[in-house]
């Protein structure tokens, strides 16, 4: 009887989510999207979907889990950068959920429960914004606090009630692993608002989104060939964690040194990992490493600025007068610009070190989602009889 009772209350807790999310998508969608303009910068909302979706393959639930989670930092940022644009903010939330959890390889009760929180997260988190309203700095940041109390209810409240729900477990200790830093993801999700919106910030922003449209290219890439979302977090990952992290780290400090220090230093990484990558053979790593080297030669042999092929793209980046310079017959290395234009719907040229770092990016990603780790084969219930096989066959030739 209380294995039924159980099983009922899931049952009804995932239904009722599904209604609640549908009638918020309804409501919004005659009160927002109907009378909006079409918004002028597609690939903003483009890259929004693709930084949702990749925070929700890194820190979202996994495969194989039953209940969903919102994306931590992106589309609570979303709601803030779209603060006027409501329906852009609704439109990420539904195109991202079902998206991101396809590509995880989740069922499609799951994929519901997703575009459903998503959804009422996306809609009330952008109505409680407008209802206190953002006309100055105070209401901005009252706003601000309002919205990140909202996210949270919806987020990793609603997250342990589904999963304590449909697992039979305590809901104390699913909200326990579900709150876990939730507040400082809430705090950079403004941050990065922030950043997309702050024009001495922006540029980093952007290629945070680049980088995750890449990310979104290299999952995609796996899922098609049958890879897993819980091997590119498995033990064994063949990158050391904490030299990258410091590798992030001095490149952010980099941005504001002066003298050649912005370009010596990227320049300086990028050759160790090169080095590193080719020892280790994880070529897709050297492929980016490459890639960053050709930028920072260029920059480098030019006065530490990138050169742009074009007065009409050299003046959309005026503000950034200290990065960019304007490609001419003194430039050296001119082959290795920013020169090759980007396909609609997105802005600006790239370079053929960004080429060689997108290709990298990808396929590294794609990698981890095909590899087969060693520390968690003999103990992976993933049902892949392949798997089991292959580790029968290597104990039978130890043997």
């Amino acid at each position: 009887m209380g294995f039924l009772q159980r099983h009922v209350n899931a049952r009804s807790i995932r239904a009722l989510l599904w209604v609640a999310g549908l009638a918020a998508l309804l409501a919004a969608t005659g009160g927002w999207v109907l009378p909006a303009q079409p918004y002028p910068a597609p690939w903003a909302w483009i890259s929004f979907i693709g930084m949702c979706i990749v925070d929700d393959f890194l820190l979202g639930s996994k495969e194989d889990a039953r209940w969903s989670e919102v994306p931590k930092i992106t589309l609570l940022a979303a709601i803030i950068v779209f603060r006027r644009h409501p329906e852009v903010t609704l439109l990420v939330a539904v195109v991202a959920a079902p998206i991101g959890s396809l590509l995880k390889g989740q069922s499609w009760s799951t994929q519901l429960t997703a575009t459903a929180q998503w959804t009422l997260a996306a809609v009330f988190g952008a109505f409680t914004f407008r209802l206190v309203g953002f006309g100055d700095t105070p209401h901005f940041l009252v706003a601000t606090g309002a919205l990140m109390a909202v996210y949270y209810a919806l987020g990793p409240v609603l997250s342990a009630r589904l999963e304590a729900t449909l697992t039979g477990t305590d809901f104390r200790s699913a909200f326990a692993s579900h709150r876990r830093l939730a507040i400082s993801m809430l705090v950079a999700g403004a941050l990065l608002a922030l950043a997309w919106r702050t024009s001495w910030l922006e540029p980093a922003a952007l290629k945070v989104a680049d980088g995750a449209l890449v990310t979104v290219a290299g999952i995609f890439a796996g899922f098609i060939f049958g890879g897993r979302a819980s091997r590119v977090l498995a033990p064994g990952a063949p990158v050391p964690v904490r030299p990258l992290v410091a590798a992030g780290a001095a490149l952010i400090i980099s941005e504001f040194t002066p003298g050649p220090l912005p370009w010596l230093l990227p320049l300086g990484l990028a050759v160790a990992a090169g080095i590193w990558a080719v020892w280790r053979q994880i070529y897709p790593i050297a492929c980016g490493a490459l890639g960053a080297y050709c930028n920072e030669v260029v920059r480098a042999a030019n006065g530490g600025r990138m050169p742009v092929e074009g007065h009409n793209v050299l003046a959309a980046v005026n503000s950034r007068a200290t990065t960019y310079v304007l490609s001419g017959p003194h430039t050296n290395f001119a082959w290795l610009d920013d020169r090759f234009s980007l396909p609609p719907p997105f802005p600006g040229i790239a370079s053929a070190g960004d080429i060689l770092i997108a290709i990298g990016m990808a396929c590294f990603v794609a990698m981890l989602m095909l590899r087969r780790p060693a520390a968690a084969a003999p103990g992976e219930a993933t049902g892949d009889d392949a798997d089991l096989e292959d580790i029968r066959g290597n104990e039978a030739a130890a043997a």
